[in-house]
């Protein structure tokens, strides 16, 4: 590389760096300005170093590094944290986590569950929604961290940075097995939402990428247990996965594979296992039927759904709304599954539009629940997912001192863009066949 390139290639390296890094370490949420100037230009640094890949040791060690300079402070965009703590501490003490509401406690004290920490929750008036597997890891963070919410996190970061790497290495295997240059892989190790939202924020998508790269790997290479211990892990940190049960199931009719999916649902259950009692089931069915009764976030087909509805009933009825879009979207999922069944599509091809038909029909979609479709769309080609990985950030505009408001032209401007992108891959791969 002649040297003027190779100055601009570690300028936007550095840039990259300082850039992921004051966003994981200081600078708030409702700081719009020096948020979207720090995130874009961190994701200008991404593009630019991914489509060089001039030295892959380098851009290996460049992730690791800004995943570990997050290890400093506490999560910057997200409180969740302070749940994963608050069902911890209750394990600690050998309290059911879905027994009670958090706001109980504050007239039953328990160790470790002070004010602050409940001021801190995002959603004290509702149970929690996360299983066990989850919830192990919040008890040894807090076991090990006793007090201190940093070693708490960090204990986390350092299991989500581990998955984080083993997908990394996963990705470039499968790479190879679809015929593609490995180093595309670059693309989601580098890419800032992943690191912000996993290594940064805390969140288990993560975790849940890598175990369904895992399955999907030895899937390829027909290791049938290992592939459902894969898919079933994936179960057992977030249900989501479940939706991808069906096509695998018929894909399996055609090479006798069948009872992988049925053995991953198995092992998903043996997940629930530790805590699978009245007290479990009735506190997820709650969380549950208000997750999707009444939570709303940077939806798209329920938000003109919800205006439809305002006109015709006068409110908004999310709660008809919600279980209806949810009705069509498994509908959907159930076509999607014959299709590429039909038609032969491979495994990231398929989980990529699955989960995508799942996010159009969603009433709430964060930005780290696109996260794995960047790891799938590098897989099967699409690159829609990436543009999406850059627009749905804009969505913490919405984030203020005192509370949360997200303009309507955001989300517009958010699935016009990435909508226009699907479609122009869409009809590009048409016209090529």
């Amino acid at each position: 590389m002649p040297s003027q390139q190779k100055t601009g290639y570690y300028t936007f390296l550095v840039i990259y760096i300082l850039a992921v890094f004051s966003i994981g370490s200081w600078i708030e949420r409702y700081q719009t300005v020096p948020l979207l100037l720090a995130y874009c230009s961190a994701f200008m640094g991404y593009v630019f170093i991914s489509i060089k890949r001039e030295d892959s040791k380098t851009l290996l060690s460049v992730g690791i590094l800004v995943r570990i300079l997050l290890f400093i402070s506490l999560p910057t965009l997200s409180d969740d944290l302070y749940r994963f703590i608050w069902d911890g501490t209750l394990l600690n003490t050998s309290i059911h986590p879905f027994a009670q509401l958090p706001s109980y406690y504050l007239d039953n004290p328990v160790e470790g569950l002070s004010q602050e920490l409940y001021d801190r929750l995002n959603s004290p008036n509702y149970f929690s929604i996360y299983p066990p597997l989850n919830q192990l890891i919040f008890w040894l963070s807090v076991t090990l961290g006793q007090s201190d919410w940093l070693f708490s996190a960090n204990i986390i970061r350092v299991i989500l940075v581990t998955a984080d790497v083993g997908s990394f290495f996963l990705l470039r295997e499968l790479l190879k097995l679809y015929d593609k240059p490995a180093s595309l892989a670059y693309w989601y190790w580098l890419n800032p939402l992943v690191i912000l939202e996993f290594t940064g924020n805390l969140h288990f998508e993560g975790m849940v990428v890598f175990f369904l790269l895992t399955g999907m790997y030895f899937f390829e290479k027909s290791r049938e247990w290992l592939s459902a211990a894969g898919l079933g892990l994936a179960i057992g940190t977030k249900l989501l996965p479940l939706i991808y049960l069906p096509f695998l199931f018929l894909k399996g009719l055609k090479n006798r594979k069948w009872w992988i999916s049925i053995v991953a649902g198995l092992i998903a259950l043996l997940t629930l296992l530790p805590m699978l009692d009245t007290t479990f089931l009735k506190g997820m069915q709650t969380s549950l039927d208000l997750y999707f009764r009444s939570f709303e976030f940077n939806a798209s087909s329920y938000f003109i759904a919800r205006e439809i509805g305002t006109w015709i009933y006068g409110y908004n009825n999310i709660a008809l709304i919600g279980p209806l879009l949810s009705a069509l979207s498994f509908i959907s999922i159930m076509v999607i599954s014959i299709i590429a069944y039909l038609k032969n599509w491979s495994l990231p091809k398929t989980f990529l539009f699955i989960l995508t038909i799942y996010l159009i029909f969603a009433t709430t979609v964060h930005p780290w629940y696109i996260l794995p479709l960047v790891a799938f769309g590098i897989l099967s080609g699409y690159w829609y997912s990436i543009i999406w990985s850059f627009l749905i950030f804009f969505t913490y505009i919405g984030y203020h001192k005192d509370g949360f408001e997200l303009p309507m032209f955001i989300i517009v401007i958010e699935y016009l863009i990435t909508g226009l992108a699907l479609l122009f891959e869409l009809r590009m791969k048409k016209v090529k066949t």
